[in-house]
């Protein structure tokens, strides 16, 4: 299993706890922090490379906690 298929499993299950109620919004954060760290750094990562090869000045698309929870990943 890639590192973006992970991410995404775990988003979905912590999201999944957090709207059933099984944890609260501060357990769902704390879980998600690293989660959201990986996929921030790679997307960062990533956007650096774009810019590079295409010679633009792009701000990489950060994901948060809120944009986690409510959207689909």
């Amino acid at each position: 299993m890639d590192v973006a298929s992970d991410n995404r499993r775990r988003i979905a299950h912590i999201k999944k706890q957090y709207v059933t109620g099984r944890i609260t919004r501060d357990e769902a954060k704390e879980l998600a922090q690293p989660v959201l760290n990986r996929i921030n750094e790679a997307t960062k990562v990533k956007t650096k490379e774009l810019n590079q090869k295409y010679n633009t000045n792009r701000k990489p698309a950060i994901l948060d906690f809120v944009n986690a929870m409510r959207n689909g990943y």
